[in-house]
């Protein structure tokens, strides 16, 4: 598809080296695919995959032959921590009321800026990036919520793990082998896919 659409995962990391990645997604019933013009009519119920990265971002890399890039977001632990239970709040709510996803203003980006403003309500202001979020890296850059110690084109270039994801072949290392290379930082973690 086109690389101004993405979708957008996050996952944290904890001090025993284990990663969690939640992706918000569409709920399809079997034999239903996704349909764009369908994402804007109450058509897929909105669910949380919370999953081990090899299965969130490596059946992406490994196996639909996805590009993904993988940035670390800088946040200090206390805001990752909040971010994290206010997603796991989210994930609890559902099972009592489900709702819509709507590919405009309910769906993989524009639910985690919602997160973000449970934590900070001036913290994540509207911006045509959150819509057409194959260019949310580059906002992201801007507001220095990711490493700007080098040119948003070179942050990208390195961000980008499709190739490591492979040579990883999932193994238990696949954590870390995505993030060879990658500036240090410590917090979330935020995974694009474009297809």
């Amino acid at each position: 598809g086109s690389p101004a659409i993405a979708h957008t995962i996050m996952s944290w990391d904890f001090s025993d080296g284990q990663h969690l990645a939640i992706s918000i997604e569409t709920r399809k019933v079997d034999g239903q695919s996704y349909s764009t013009v369908g994402g804007f009519f109450r058509q897929y119920p909105i669910y949380y995959v919370a999953a081990d990265e090899r299965d969130v971002i490596g059946v992406r890399t490994n196996y639909r032959g996805e590009n993904v890039w993988l940035y670390r977001l800088r946040a200090p632990p206390e805001t990752a921590k909040a971010l994290l239970l206010d997603y796991l709040k989210s994930m609890n709510a559902l099972v009592e009321q489900p709702e819509w996803y709507n590919a405009l203003v309910d769906n993989c980006t524009t639910s985690i800026r919602r997160h973000v403003q449970h934590l900070s309500p001036e913290g994540f202001p509207l911006d045509w990036r959150l819509l057409v979020n194959g260019y949310l890296p580059e906002l992201l850059y801007e507001r220095g919520s990711l490493y700007t110690g080098m040119p948003f084109a070179e942050l990208e270039a390195i961000s980008n793990i499709d190739a490591r994801a492979k040579e990883s072949g999932l193994g238990p290392d696949f954590s870390a082998r995505i993030r060879e290379g990658l500036p240090s930082a410590r917090g979330q973690q935020l995974g694009v896919s474009a297809p």
